[in-house]
Protein backbone atom coordinates (compact mmCIF):
# COMPACT_ATOMS: atom_id res chain seq x y z
CA UNK A 1 0.00 0.00 0.00
CA UNK A 2 1.80 3.37 -1.06
CA UNK A 3 2.17 6.29 1.40
CA UNK A 4 0.86 9.62 1.09
CA UNK A 5 3.05 12.35 0.93
CA UNK A 6 2.87 16.13 0.88
CA UNK A 7 4.81 18.52 -1.23
CA UNK A 8 6.21 21.92 0.45
CA UNK A 9 3.73 23.33 -1.50
CA UNK A 10 0.49 21.50 -0.51
CA UNK A 11 2.00 21.96 3.11
CA UNK A 12 2.09 25.86 2.76
CA UNK A 13 -1.40 25.19 1.11
CA UNK A 14 -2.32 23.73 4.46
CA UNK A 15 -1.39 26.10 6.63
CA UNK A 16 -2.93 28.94 4.41
CA UNK A 17 -6.53 27.55 4.39
CA UNK A 18 -5.85 26.77 8.50
CA UNK A 19 -4.87 30.36 8.88
CA UNK A 20 -7.67 31.70 6.35
CA UNK A 21 -10.59 29.70 8.42
CA UNK A 22 -9.17 30.52 11.59
CA UNK A 23 -9.99 33.82 11.51
CA UNK A 24 -13.14 33.39 9.78
CA UNK A 25 -14.58 30.74 11.92
CA UNK A 26 -12.55 29.87 14.60
CA UNK A 27 -9.25 27.86 15.39
CA UNK A 28 -11.26 24.43 16.46
CA UNK A 29 -13.43 24.56 13.07
CA UNK A 30 -9.91 25.59 11.08
CA UNK A 31 -8.31 22.44 12.51
CA UNK A 32 -11.23 20.25 12.14
CA UNK A 33 -11.09 21.10 8.73
CA UNK A 34 -7.48 20.54 7.81
CA UNK A 35 -8.17 16.47 9.79
CA UNK A 36 -11.17 16.22 7.67
CA UNK A 37 -8.91 16.72 4.65
CA UNK A 38 -6.21 14.86 5.75
CA UNK A 39 -8.25 12.19 6.34
CA UNK A 40 -9.31 12.23 2.81
CA UNK A 41 -5.96 12.47 1.93
CA UNK A 42 -5.19 8.82 4.04
CA UNK A 43 -8.19 7.45 1.82
CA UNK A 44 -5.36 7.65 -1.23
CA UNK A 45 -3.21 5.21 0.42
CA UNK A 46 -6.00 2.43 -0.13
CA UNK A 47 -7.67 3.95 -3.52
CA UNK A 48 -4.91 5.49 -5.38
CA UNK A 49 -6.89 5.62 -8.35
CA UNK A 50 -9.88 7.65 -7.42
CA UNK A 51 -9.70 11.04 -7.95
CA UNK A 52 -10.92 12.22 -11.49
CA UNK A 53 -8.40 12.50 -14.13
CA UNK A 54 -6.38 16.01 -15.04
CA UNK A 55 -5.67 17.94 -17.78
CA UNK A 56 -1.67 17.64 -16.53
CA UNK A 57 -0.56 13.92 -17.77
CA UNK A 58 -0.29 11.37 -14.74
CA UNK A 59 -1.32 13.42 -12.08
CA UNK A 60 -5.31 13.11 -10.51
CA UNK A 61 -7.37 15.64 -8.54
CA UNK A 62 -9.23 14.27 -5.46
CA UNK A 63 -11.93 16.40 -4.76
CA UNK A 64 -12.41 17.34 -1.19
CA UNK A 65 -16.09 17.56 -0.40
CA UNK A 66 -17.72 19.38 1.68
CA UNK A 67 -14.72 22.05 1.37
CA UNK A 68 -14.37 24.14 -2.13
CA UNK A 69 -10.83 22.68 -2.90
CA UNK A 70 -9.19 20.23 -5.15
CA UNK A 71 -5.57 18.11 -4.63
CA UNK A 72 -3.91 17.37 -7.52
CA UNK A 73 -2.03 14.33 -6.71
CA UNK A 74 0.37 11.87 -8.90
CA UNK A 75 1.87 8.10 -7.75
CA UNK A 76 5.40 7.78 -8.39
CA UNK A 77 8.14 6.39 -6.20
CA UNK A 78 5.62 3.76 -4.71
CA UNK A 79 4.00 7.33 -3.17
CA UNK A 80 1.37 9.25 -3.58
CA UNK A 81 2.28 12.73 -3.84
CA UNK A 82 -0.52 15.63 -3.01
CA UNK A 83 1.03 17.96 -5.07
CA UNK A 84 -1.11 21.25 -3.89
CA UNK A 85 -4.92 22.25 -2.14
CA UNK A 86 -6.02 24.69 -4.39
CA UNK A 87 -9.48 26.44 -3.85
CA UNK A 88 -11.42 24.90 -7.69
CA UNK A 89 -12.41 28.37 -8.76
CA UNK A 90 -9.04 30.36 -8.53
CA UNK A 91 -6.51 28.19 -9.34
CA UNK A 92 -5.04 25.55 -12.05
CA UNK A 93 -2.41 23.26 -13.26
CA UNK A 94 0.20 26.52 -14.24
CA UNK A 95 -0.28 27.09 -10.58
CA UNK A 96 1.40 23.42 -9.40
Amino acid sequence: MPSVVLTEKAESDLDAIHEHYREVVGAGTAIEIISTMLQCFRQLEQFPGSGRPSIMPDVRELVLGRYPFIAPYRFANGQVQVLRVLHQRSERSQDW
